[in-house]
């Protein structure tokens, strides 16, 4: 039996004998707008998607489950094939995914407390583990970013929101066309943009979306590689030192974040500026004993106390070009943004150090390393746009144009779509 029989059956067999309800939309994107799937989970053993006013719940373009009203659609499986079961109707379905939910009404679809426009759809792999992937306009996409990367820089902060907002369509699009083979285009954390559906919307974000509308930036006619970072601490990275494994481009090869005619930073003011963290020389080697082998493979038996820590080389940007870290063992070179997952900033909340532009101050006794603190500056990978510089020069009068051309020398801002 082919699976497409295999789920028409399945489901005349065990959802309502009634027709099923055409979905009722809102107005979707232009046909020229592209649609973004941003994955927002995976490796679940159950997921559960909510609405008001009603699911639809479809494999490709069966449908398997219809509900009317404000109901609950949970989600296992056993390898690829995905078991539904709707609430409060009592209905259930089994089909291979990927399963799409779509609202039957205007209100949002709700995962994990967390409102969303457009479909949901719900993937199984071998193993039975589940993967959540929201589909929805690039528009209504970017609504649900900028609220979230850049926050509310106030109303002499719009134009740093509608450069957030370019650069973000234009990260957007570029993973579109990476990932057009894939199953998804966008992580919706910080791995490519934070993205929180419909929660924490702004009425001066989503302005800043509707203003710049299509515009994306390019060079060379090819769109710009759009990366950037809560605050560059004075100077912007130069990509190949901080991922050399990655294309290079020379709009990417830093800047320094000022005017040119005075010595202040435009990020001066952001928190993370500047920064100090410490750590005895027991808490420093029980951090390396477990972020070494995590980032660079080794065996964790290799690794010792820790004797030294030394940054062995800078960028022009002021960043850490690498780092050797010295034990009674061996010795251990880190470099690039790597540094940031070995000298983390937090180990037991998994958090890493804010940047690599830092300079290491340590105390010794009898040749053991007792004490250490890290001063640094920045928070980020450095690459491309500062958004603290951003705001800051937003809020001295600069455009949105002249802040993409400060961060992404040479591009141009040209429009995609109407």
């Amino acid at each position: 039996m082919t699976r497409f029989l295999h789920v028409v059956l399945l489901a005349l067999l065990v959802s309502s004998c009634a027709a099923p309800t055409t979905v009722r939309r809102a107005e979707g994107p232009s046909p020229t707008e592209p649609r973004v799937r941003v994955l927002l989970a995976e490796g679940l053993e159950r997921a559960e998607i909510t609405a008001a006013e009603g699911v639809t719940v479809s494999a490709g373009a069966v449908t398997l489950l219809d509900s009317p009203g404000a109901s609950t659609a949970g989600f296992t499986a056993t390898g690829p094939d995905i078991r539904i079961a709707l609430e409060p109707a009592g209905r259930v379905a089994a089909a291979e995914g990927p399963i799409t939910v779509a609202s039957r009404g205007k209100a949002a679809l709700v995962f994990e407390a967390v409102s969303y426009a457009g479909t949901l759809s719900i993937l199984a792999d071998a193993a039975g583990r589940l993967s959540v992937v929201n589909t929805l306009p690039l528009e209504v996409y970017l609504e649900g970013v900028l609220p979230h990367e850049l926050g509310n820089p106030g109303a002499d902060g719009f134009d740093a929101l509608k450069a957030q907002a370019v650069a973000a369509r234009t990260y957007a699009l570029a993973r579109i066309e990476l990932q057009k083979t894939e199953t998804y285009d966008l992580y919706a954390g910080v791995r490519d943009q934070v993205y929180k559906g419909l929660n924490g919307r702004t009425k001066a974000a989503s302005s800043a979306v509707s203003e710049t509308r299509g515009l994306v930036l390019r060079s060379g006619g090819a769109l710009v590689k759009a990366y950037y970072s809560a605050c560059c601490g004075g100077h912007t990275s130069d990509i190949r030192l901080v991922w050399p494994e990655r294309e290079s481009a020379e709009y990417l090869s830093g800047v320094r974040d000022n005017d040119g005619r005075n010595p202040g930073s435009f990020c001066a003011e952001h928190r993370y500026f500047r920064w100090r963290y410490s750590f005895s020389g027991k808490e420093l080697g029980d951090m390396v004993r477990e972020t070494l082998p995590k980032t660079l493979g080794v065996d964790p038996a290799s690794i010792g106390e820790v004797v030294d820590v030394a940054v062995e080389n800078y960028t022009p940007s002021g960043r850490a070009g690498s780092i050797a870290i010295r034990t009674t063992k061996n010795e251990f070179r880190v470099a690039g943004d790597k540094i940031r997952w070995v000298l983390m900033a937090d180990p037991k909340k998994n958090r890493i150090l804010p940047s690599i532009m830092i300079k290491i101050e340590e105390i010794t006794e009898g040749g053991r390393l007792v004490f250490l603190s890290i001063v640094g500056g920045g928070n980020g990978h450095g690459v491309g746009m500062c958004q603290g510089g951003a705001i800051a020069m937003s809020k001295k009068g600069y455009t949105y144009r002249m802040i993409l051309q400060h961060y992404y020398p040479d591009s141009e801002v040209a429009r995609e779509y109407p």
